[in-house]
C-alpha cells in the first residue's frame, strides 16, 4: 500500500488548495488534480475576502494559494480526472488515463454559471459591466442601473437581493412572470423593481461602456451592470457516479464533518451543499482535512 495516497485532493481552487495546505501540514500524503478552470478565475477583483480590504483580482489569489501550497511541497498536477471507482479499502481515479490509489478522496470540484449566449461576454466580465455574483458584489453596484436575467423565483429573487443596494433594478423575466403568484410580484412592485417579460434578441456588450439590450419589440435597454441568473452546474458527477447523494441543484449533501453519504469520499466549496462563497471554501476545506486525518 506504499503507493497509495492518504488523500487525493481534486480541484485546485480556493477549497481544493485550502485543504492542501492543511493536509501537508498534517503531514499526509496528497496529491491535488487540477482542470485548471477554477470560476474564481474570471473574477476581475473581489472585496469580500477577509484580509485583502482593497480587494484582489482572482488570478492573483490563485497564486498566492498555489505559492501557500508549495511552501508546503504539495505535489499538483494539471489533469481531468475522468472515472471515479472503489477499489477494495482505496479509491482510484483515473487521470489522464493514468490510476491513482486514494484512501480518502475530497472533491473541490465547484461549479459553473450557466452562461447566456452574449456576444462579448467574456470582456464584460472583466470590466465588471456582466456579474455572477451580486453577494460578492452587490455592494459595488449601488445606485446603479441593473438588469437581473432569469427566469421564475430565482429571478425573481436575485431582483429583490439587488434592489437592496439601491439600484434602478429591471427584471428580465423571460416570459415567466405570469408563472409566479401575485403577491411574491407585489413584493418586487414594493421595491420598485421594473418587469420586462419579453425575450432580449441581441445583447451587446462594451468594455467598461455598459450593456444594451434589444428586445422583440425593437427597444433598446441600457444598463450599467448585467446579472446573469440563470443557476450553477454543480461538478458533482464524479460522486453521483459512486452514488452519492445530491440536493435538486445538484450540490452534494454533506455531514458537518463535509463527508459525502460515501464512506470516505468528501466535498468542499461550491460542489458541497452551502452558500457558494470562497470563504465559505476555506472553512469547509479546513473541517473536510482535518476529518480525514483524523480518519486516516
Amino acid at each position: 500500500m506504499s503507493d497509495v495516497l492518504d488523500c487525493l485532493v481534486i480541484g485546485g481552487g480556493p477549497a481544493g488548495l485550502t485543504a492542501a495546505v492543511y493536509l501537508a501540514r498534517y503531514r499526509r500524503k496528497l496529491q491535488v488534480v487540477d482542470a485548471g478552470d477554477s470560476r474564481v478565475g474570471w473574477i476581475p477583483r473581489t472585496r469580500n475576502v477577509p484580509g485583502y480590504p482593497d480587494g484582489i483580482r482572482g488570478t492573483d489569489l490563485l497564486q498566492r494559494l498555489r505559492e501557500h501550497a508549495q511552501r508546503y511541497e504539495v505535489p499538483m498536477a494539471q489533469g481531468a480526472v475522468g472515472s471515479l471507482a472503489v477499489r477494495g479499502d482505496a479509491f482510484e481515479a483515473m487521470v489522464d488515463g493514468r490510476p491513482l490509489l486514494a484512501r480518502k478522496v475530497l472533491l473541490a470540484t465547484g461549479a459553473r454559471d450557466v452562461e447566456p449566449d452574449l456576444p462579448g461576454l467574456r470582456e464584460s466580465l472583466a470590466s465588471g459591466n456582466v456579474r455572477y455574483c451580486p453577494v460578492c458584489d452587490g455592494f459595488e453596484t449601488q445606485g446603479q442601473r441593473v438588469a437581473v436575467l432569469g427566469k421564475g423565483l430565482h429571478g425573481l429573487r436575485e431582483s429583490l437581493f439587488v434592489a437592496g443596494f439601491d439600484n434602478q433594478v429591471t427584471w428580465l423575466s423571460m416570459g415567466s412572470q405570469e408563472e409566479l403568484p401575485p403577491e411574491q410580484l407585489a413584493r418586487l412592485r414594493a421595491r420598485g423593481v421594473l418587469i420586462t417579460d419579453q425575450r432580449p434578441l441581441h445583447i451587446r456588450c462594451e468594455a467598461g461602456q455598459g450593456v444594451e439590450l434589444e428586445m422583440v419589440d425593437g427597444r433598446r435597454l441600457s444598463f450599467d451592470v448585467l446579472y446573469p441568473a440563470l443557476g450553477l452546474r454543480h461538478a458533482s458527477a464524479l460522486a453521483t457516479g459512486l452514488g452519492a447523494g445530491v440536493q435538486p441543484d445538484g450540490q452534494l449533501l454533506v455531514d458537518d464533518h463535509l463527508q459525502t453519504t460515501v464512506p470516505g469520499l468528501y466535498a468542499a466549496g461550491d460542489v458541497a451543499a452551502g452558500l457558494n462563497q470562497i470563504s465559505v471554501a476555506y472553512g469547509q476545506a479546513a473541517i473536510a482535512a482535518t476529518a480525514i486525518h483524523n480518519g486516516l
